[in-house]
């Protein structure tokens, strides 16, 4: 019996490693971890002037029609942080005049419903000027695949040294699309 027994035993023991290790093949395999954040974005728009008040005039959409095409890169710091590199080519549709460039990097904040910004900005080929453009962003319509149609409200205010120095401030609407 004692041969019986040692056999027996050593069978349970085969069968119990045989039995685990089938159990163990047949376990789902682990879930994939979801994919990073992307770090990397950007967005496209359309953009007018509103309103535009310089230190001794004020003018409307009526009397000066500005049609801008903001384009930017967005590098995502934080969960919240994004700092965006944008440059916006200005249309002057009435009256007709020159196009411009604007280059206005900055940073924007998520915080919560709305987005909120700030950027430095110069206007290109122009005499000597410097701006910051405060801004509030809202998004409308999530589009799917990480992109989303916003409104945006930014209020560039320029300081330029034309033969004299004039400040400007616009309050503009700006549309698009983020990703």
């Amino acid at each position: 019996m004692s041969k019986f027994m040692s056999f027996a035993c050593r069978l349970a023991i085969v069968l119990a490693v045989a039995l685990r290790a089938g159990a163990q093949a047949q376990e789902p395999p682990p879930m994939a971890a979801p994919p990073p954040e992307r770090s990397v974005g950007g967005h496209v728009g359309i953009a007018t002037p509103l309103v535009t008040v310089t230190s001794d005039d004020t003018t409307n959409i009526g009397d000066d029609f500005v049609i801008a095409n903001p384009v930017g890169v967005s590098v995502k710091i934080s969960e919240r942080l994004v700092i965006d590199f944008e440059m916006i080519v200005q249309n002057p549709v009435d009256p007709r005049g020159e196009s411009s460039l604007v280059i206005d990097p900055g940073v924007v904040y998520g915080a919560g419903p709305v987005a909120l910004g700030l950027r430095v900005a110069s206007v290109i080929g122009a005499p000597a000027n410097v701006g910051v453009i405060p801004l509030v962003n809202k998004g409308l319509v999530d589009l799917g695949g990480g992109a989303t149609w916003f409104v945006e409200a930014a209020f560039p205010t320029f300081l330029r040294s034309d033969p004299d120095p004039d400040l400007t401030l616009d309050v503009v609407l700006h549309t698009g699309i983020g990703f």
